[in-house]
């Protein structure tokens, strides 16, 4: 059980910010660790010590708890990821390899982010577009951070969020079958392989700022 604070010397509103980030953190682990089904309000307070009465002054329900559950691990996300990837003027598989390392390694470490991300978030409706809203959030970050990293011209950043969302939304599927067991490449390997794939996308859409469509040569010869 998450272990209860000594409130002693804390201000008031130390104490609010204090049963808020217990309370996520107790569902964080009974999620992770039993499933969202055993993630009760009840069980949450227990976990947590933090009362009911409390609960309600932070979250209007256990919905609103899941979701910002999902919110904090999109923040925790975004700081790892931002701060792993390298300066500017690297090739787009450089630049997309340290952060994919961090992402791998965040999940291998923490196995309930994992669970979380992908098995839990398959079992109730709030759980799948939460899921999806997350996605759309690193679409946007990639998209972002392709854009200050890359010479990407205004022209071609329609095509930019195309293969940002393909991108994002391939490196989930690959580590939802990775934590499946259906994947038989080393840690290295999938790293590499995955950083080079979206590589080769940021690479398209390089091309995109010479006017070069790769969509003319790649098309089939009748």
């Amino acid at each position: 059980m998450v272990s209860a604070r000594v409130y002693s010397g804390m201000s008031a509103e130390e104490r609010h910010r204090n049963r808020r980030t217990r309370l996520i953190e107790a569902a964080t682990e009974l999620i992770g660790t039993r499933g969202v089904a055993a993630a009760t309000v009840t069980a949450i307070c227990a976990e947590s010590g933090v009362t009911s009465r409390y609960f309600y002054q932070h979250f209007s329900g256990r919905d609103a708890l899941l979701r910002a559950v999902y919110q904090q691990l999109y923040a925790t996300f975004q700081e790892v990821i931002v701060d792993a990837i390298p300066d500017a003027g690297e090739p787009p598989e450089v630049l997309a390899y340290a952060p994919i390392r961090r992402l791998v390694s965040m999940i291998d470490d923490d196995p309930r982010l994992g669970r979380i991300l992908f098995v839990e978030s398959a079992t109730e409706p709030l759980l799948r577009e939460l899921r999806s809203e997350l996605m759309a959030g690193f679409t946007d970050l990639v998209l972002r951070e392709a854009r200050l990293h890359l010479d990407i011209a205004d022209s071609a950043v329609g095509v930019a969020h195309l293969a940002s969302t393909l991108g994002v939304g391939g490196l989930f599927e690959v580590l939802r079958r990775r934590l499946d067991g259906e994947l038989e490449f080393t840690t290295d390997e999938l790293v590499q392989h995955c950083a080079g794939f979206l590589g080769s996308l940021g690479n398209y859409v390089l091309l995109q700022n010479t006017g070069q469509s790769a969509t003319t040569e790649a098309r089939p010869h009748r």
